[in-house]
């Protein structure tokens, strides 16, 4: 099984609860760095502590890591976030997610006229602060909030762990 991958995944939640709560600058971009690295563990521990105690998973484990790998669009967030992402920060210290503590984002507001149905529209920019926004800038999730993307992240390993616990079960009852 793989328990091990699963107590960092655990661990992972965490990060995100804190990157949510955390409005200090600086204190979420350590929080980032360090729940993107937790992200990435997730594949290391599965790879290197579960399936050293069982054959048969590490089969189960390194079929799925080709999988994540390939060109497969559903393993997008694997190579685009989550090993994209932990290479930014643990080889270069630089991120993809908005680097100042206030966001200006455009808002386009349409108003409508209940009695004649005019439609006009406002632009208007407001700066969003207090850890209310914190955009990626590029690359996989531009434009999202980067604990959503995290969050997108954790669901997949959530599923990618369970498929593997699923087949090495299956594989058990043959």
């Amino acid at each position: 099984m793989t328990r091990a991958a699963r107590e960092v995944l655990s661990d992972v939640r965490l990060a995100l609860d804190m990157l949510q709560d955390e409005v200090d600058p600086d204190r979420w971009r350590v929080h980032w760095a360090g729940g993107v690295a937790l992200l990435r563990a997730v594949g290391h521990v599965l790879l290197n502590v579960d399936q050293s105690s069982n054959v048969e998973l590490a089969r189960i484990a390194d079929a799925a890591h080709r999988r994540w790998r390939s060109a497969d669009p559903a393993h997008t967030v694997y190579r685009d976030f989550i090993l994209e992402e932990r290479n930014n920060i643990l080889k270069e210290y630089r991120s993809k997610v908005h680097p100042l503590d206030k966001v200006p984002v455009a808002i386009r507001l349409t108003l409508v006229n209940p009695a004649t149905g005019e439609v006009r529209y406002l632009d208007e920019v407001a700066d969003f602060d207090e850890n209310l926004f914190r955009p990626l800038v590029e690359g996989y999730g531009e434009g999202e909030d980067a604990r959503d993307i995290f969050g997108e992240a954790i669901e997949w390993w959530e599923r990618e762990l369970l498929a593997i616990d699923d087949e090495l079960i299956r594989r058990a009852r043959q």
